[in-house]
């Protein structure tokens, strides 16, 4: 069964109990860390930018674990790491701002990808952002948006995953900024199949 718990920091957190056979191993086994980057590296994603403000600061990271969860409620969520000032905003406001990056956005995703680049007063002097519902900020021009409050926050390893309840969305026509093997690439195809996957 699924057990609920509440984090230090007061939101509702999900252990989910694992049937027997499934059980993790008391010392689980462990492949290079360079193959596990390498193979994670094989993986095509969105590249995105997760922001949050938290009084006169604002707080900005580029991510590219991002996900939608659910539809019923309305839900995302994105994995940063643990140690990161923009968690720690996050876990203080509990609101939380996913910007979906265009194919011309590199530089943004560069910007907020370099240390020191995401947490500025008042806004960041050389992005330009608004904001919605929540307050948090959402790149100006971007593919579409996601603006959150904090649902409930899981421990993954070194990473915390954020979960948001979407309280309000926007996009508009064009082509994503695509992360793949270690560098940007674009989308060359005009069409796509249709279908959904599961």
């Amino acid at each position: 069964m699924d057990v609920p718990e509440k984090s230090p920091h007061g939101m509702a957190v999900t252990v989910m109990a694992l049937p027997p056979t499934s059980r993790v191993r008391a010392q689980p086994e462990e492949c290079p860390e360079r193959e596990f980057r390498a193979a994670a590296g094989k993986f095509a994603s969105g590249v995105t930018v997760v922001a949050t403000r938290n009084g006169g600061e604002v707080f900005a990271k580029t991510v590219s674990a991002f996900g939608s969860l659910s539809l019923e409620p309305q839900m995302v969520s994105v994995s940063i790491g643990r140690m990161s000032p923009l968690v720690t905003a996050v876990l203080a406001t509990e609101v939380f701002a996913v910007s979906v990056l265009r194919d011309d956005q590199q530089r943004v995703s560069r910007h907020f990808a370099t240390r020191g680049n995401g947490r500025a007063i008042g806004s960041f002097p050389s992005v330009a952002t608004e904001s919605f519902v929540t307050g948090a900020p959402v790149v100006s021009g971007s593919l579409s948006y996601f603006d959150c409050r904090l649902e409930s926050v899981v421990g993954g390893g070194d990473h915390a995953l954020l979960i948001g309840r979407v309280v309000a969305t926007g996009s508009v026509p064009g082509r994503p900024l695509v992360y793949f093997d270690g560098g940007y690439r674009e989308i060359d195809a005009p069409g796509a199949t249709t279908g959904v996957p599961a």
